[in-house]
């Protein structure tokens, strides 16, 4: 085998060999079918006897490079379709064959040095003695020549190894089977600091190895399985990092140049679920996404937009979600009900292979420059839903257990969905009452849309004739522009474009900003309504600039202003409109009262404080209503519960009030 490898090497790769030693490479790509052509023979031996035959290659790049003491390590890619296994499918005729798993990297080890081979000394005779280590504990010669068995080690040879975990794609699971998991050893340039970046937790990867055995426990009959890794190549990138050929960029830009590009992008998503173009304008531009921005003084304001849609059921929002889910690179699909905190953020394991503990990666950090959509959001529970505040608005995730402290990047847009409680959406209640979602991290969402099921004849005969050819005709539901092409746009303008505003842009949302802040809604001596606050003021610069990259334009100008100012306004009427007043009122998303609310709640306070100085202590229920209504403010009753649940005032009997 050792003079068929030299053989080959000397004859296919003499001047990859020569270029890789040139600029100091430790290993060399290696194609398997020009193995499979130059000698199928070899490429057999290869595959079948894994260790021997990577050992073979090695020493023969070793020989034809007698003048060079660097050592070349091949790295064998594009094995055989047949030699593709799925984790669950290895079986023991597998072990020491070469394979191809697939899966995505739940964990990453660290690493850490261990030992190949050590030289002992004889502490009777000072005889040396140099043993291979194969095992996980260090062993030592069992008998020196003169009959001692007493050895110190004087030399180590070592060399770096990094234990992954990987786990086969959701994709690639079947009913209600779990994903199967696998541990790979790294060696050699697989964990230099440049290498590093392609095993990062949540990259789907294809690895190259052979399948090895290791007793689960000491004198065991059952053996664990470990791959040790000869290549590993990402099969999933971020949308910075998705090759285009120059071809396709001039087909970027021409496909830009058009009018209404954006509208043309939106009806790309999901073109199988009838309308919603406000909602796939608005998940258009959150693909394509703002500039995140490092101020110098350490702040930093995030490009990503999040959105929230509130939907009756039927009216199409998982759909829309797994749409977008799986056209971002590094999307997650996450269900409310079925993920927990440690699920969604991260987690602390113990490490068995190398010891201590080691951090897991939940959803969103695995979404880290993608997309994460949580569907059903509104099923999770409240304790592992408040572990997405700070995902949501500082973009990381912080975790304290088990002596480990990390702080990590969890920069991924959230498009989440949830019902309302009652199933059906109810315009006169504000937005914290409908849904059961906590009123911080609601205005952490940049847009919130409200999908309602409201019959309109015109409407339904659409909707159905939609629905029916798409059931007749299954192919007929495609966009005006494919995934493939999308997603590669988006790349290219996420890769290449980082807009700033002019000044018409500028006055655009300044003006409007202004004008809809000071839109007097009470008289002086009332509390003011605000209708937005510096969160919306952010969405619209996030917005605009999103707009602008779809354009493919390094100029955020009026007309992508009016689209960002548009969106906002739709939003805003759906949900941030008091109904008794009619004006927009931002406190009804992020505080769940509206300033005409405080306003009845205040003018009751003082009620209930005037009645008990002139009656002192408890004052009967009827005595408030009756004030009340003179004073017109309706829904007494409601805002005695409220006042009750927060404690402001307490019942000493019945049908009797007293402040606390």
């Amino acid at each position: 085998m050792l003079e068929l490898c030299e053989a080959f090497f000397r004859d296919e790769y003499e001047e990859t060999v020569a270029t890789a030693l040139s600029e100091g490479e430790r290993s060399i790509p290696v194609d398997f079918t020009d193995v499979e052509r130059f000698s199928p023979e070899l490429a057999d031996t290869l595959i079948d006897e894994a260790d021997n035959g990577i050992a073979a290659a090695s020493e023969a790049l070793k020989k034809i490079n007698v003048l060079d003491s660097q050592t070349l390590m091949p790295r064998f890619y594009n094995l055989p379709e047949d030699n593709k296994v799925k984790i669950r499918d290895i079986r023991s005729t597998h072990l020491s064959t070469l394979i191809v798993v697939e899966g995505m990297i739940k964990r990453a080890g660290e690493v850490r040095p261990e030992v190949l081979s050590a030289t002992f000394e004889c502490l009777a005779c000072g005889n040396t003695v140099e043993k291979e280590q194969k095992t996980t504990k260090l062993r030592s010669p069992y008998e020196c020549d003169c009959g001692s068995q007493k050895f110190e080690i004087v030399d180590k040879d070592m060399n770096d190894v990094q234990v992954i975990n990987i786990e086969e794609p959701p994709e690639s699971l079947e009913g209600s089977e779990q994903p199967a998991r696998l541990s790979i050893y790294l060696r050699g340039d697989l964990v230099d600091p440049d290498f590093q970046r392609r095993v990062i937790p949540g990259n789907k990867v294809n690895i190259i190895g052979a399948v090895k055995e290791a007793p689960a426990q000491q004198q065991s009959r059952r053996y664990d399985i470990f791959m040790e890794a000869n290549h590993v190549e990402n099969t999933e990138q971020e949308f910075e990092e998705i090759t285009i050929t120059s071809e396709e960029e001039e087909t970027i830009h021409t496909f830009a140049q058009q009018e209404q590009v954006l509208d043309r992008v939106a009806e790309s998503l999901a073109p199988s679920i009838y309308g919603h173009m406000a909602v796939k304008k608005a998940v258009a531009l959150q693909l394509f996404s703002g500039v995140r921005k490092e101020r110098a003084d350490g702040i930093v304001t995030r490009g990503d937009m999040h959105i929230l849609l509130i939907g009756e059921p039927g009216t199409g929002k998982s759909a829309i979600l797994k749409f977008v889910g799986n056209l971002a690179p590094k999307g997650r699909y996450i269900v409310g009900k079925g993920a927990s905190a440690a699920g969604i953020t991260a987690s602390v394991v113990r490490d068995e292979v190398m010891g201590g503990f080691a951090l897991e990666a939940g959803a969103l950090v695995l979404a880290n420059k993608g997309l994460a959509a949580i569907d059903e959001i509104d099923k999770m529970d409240s304790e592992d839903r408040s572990a997405l505040h700070e995902a949501a608005e500082q973009q990381t995730i912080t975790v304290s257990k088990a002596n480990i402290h990390a702080t990590l990047n969890a920069r991924a847009a959230m498009l989440a969905a949830g019902n309302p409680k009652f199933g059906r959406f109810d315009p006169f209640k504000p937005l914290g009452q409908q849904i059961n979602i906590s009123d911080t991290l609601l205005s952490r969402f940049d847009l919130i849309f409200t999908i309602r099921d409201v019959p309109s004849k015109e409407r339904d005969i659409e909707l159905t004739e939609h629905i029916l050819k798409g059931h007749k005709q299954p192919d007929s539901a495609v966009g005006t522009v494919d995934n493939e092409f999308l997603k590669k746009y988006i790349a290219y303008a996420k890769r290449n474009v980082t807009p700033s505003m002019d000044e018409e842009a500028e006055n655009e949302i300044k003006n409007f900003y202004v004008s809809m802040r000071n839109q007097k809604t009470a008289t002086d001596e009332d509390e003011v309504s605000v209708p937005m606050s510096a969160r919306q003021l952010e969405a619209l610069i996030r917005m605009s600039e999103a707009s602008a990259k779809c354009r493919l334009s390094e100029v955020v100008e009026k007309y992508d202003a009016r689209v960002a100012i548009d969106l906002l306004i739709h939003c805003l009427k759906e949900v941030g409109v008091d109904p008794e007043t009619g004006e927009m009122d931002i406190d009804r998303i992020e505080v769940g009262i509206t300033s005409n609310q405080r306003d009845k709640i205040r003018t009751l306070m003082e009620i209930i404080s005037h009645l008990a100085q002139e009656e002192g202590g408890a004052i009967p229920v009827e005595d408030v209503i009756a004030t009340a209504e003179q004073k017109g403010i309706e829904e007494v009753d409601e805002t005695i519960k409220k006042l009750k649940r927060e404690g402001e005032i307490f019942e000493p009997r019945q049908g009797y009030i007293q402040k606390i």
